[in-house]
């Protein structure tokens, strides 16, 4: 008998030491590092990539403080088509990004064209996002609203402060954002949008519009979790919309 107890305490230690090690596999975290620069290419299969989206800029705190949009021909970089600046407040919470577009009428070469602030609660969560347009008039608002310290619903407002649309998200036990539906103002749904993961790692997105599947975004790490591959393909011919990869670099 205490040989049979002694060979269930080593299974049973077994059975808890693979299941560790099994949570940690499948559990991974997201990464943390430092993005440099974001590639477009046309399908997974290709080598060559069509533009650069963004090149990315830190102070020595690791804040981004810009970020730009590179006019990339043939493989090199031959101008700015637009860049963002970002402006932090004493605890280090985003309260400002401004975004320049190239203009060659400004004595500059580059207009300011849109500009975002961000407004915060005592807690530190991020409760309105406003859009100003200095060179054409009033812009939107965005309001951020929570529910046990998830975001629970974000309501989109026009030029005139008038409730155009809102989602509302859905959570699983793991605080995982699983699902978001986004109405009109009149409340009927306009999409939905279903996450799946892999632990913590975001990996797989589909968006509907009614019954169809209007979208796949399908997305890889690397081996520290970063971010390092997304890939977007819309799935019905009469989308407006194109199927893209867009590939991550990282500082070392």
């Amino acid at each position: 008998m205490k040989v049979n107890q002694l060979t269930l305490a080593v299974a049973l230690m077994m059975i808890l030491n693979l299941a560790a090690c099994q949570k940690e596999d499948i559990n991974p975290e997201p990464g943390n590092g430092k993005v440099k620069r974001i590639l477009l290419y046309s399908s997974m299969s290709s080598d060559t990539p069509i533009s650069i989206v963004e090149e990315f800029e830190y102070d020595e705190n690791g804040r981004i403080t810009r970020t730009s949009s590179p006019m990339y021909q043939d493989g090199t970089i031959v101008g700015t088509i637009s860049y963002d600046l970002y402006y932090y407040n004493d605890v280090d919470q985003l309260v400002r990004k401004e975004n320049y577009n190239a203009n060659s009428n400004s004595p500059t070469e580059f207009f300011n064209l849109v500009n975002r602030f961000y407004m915060y609660s005592p807690s530190g969560k991020l409760i309105r996002e406003t859009i100003e347009y200095p060179q054409g008039g009033p812009g939107e608002s965005i309001v951020y609203e929570y529910k046990n310290s998830l975001l629970s619903r974000t309501k989109f407002y026009n030029n005139i402060n008038k409730l155009e649309a809102y989602t509302i998200s859905h959570y699983d036990n793991s605080e995982r954002l699983t699902k978001e539906v986004r109405y009109s103002s009149d409340d009927k749904v306009i999409s939905t949008t279903l996450h799946s993961y892999r632990g913590h790692l975001l990996v797989k997105s589909d968006v509907f519009h009614g019954e169809t599947r209007m979208r796949e975004i399908k997305r890889s790490y690397d081996n520290d979790n970063n971010l390092l591959v997304l890939e977007s393909y819309e799935l019905v011919a009469y989308s407006s919309a194109m199927s893209y990869v867009l590939r991550y670099e990282y500082f070392d």
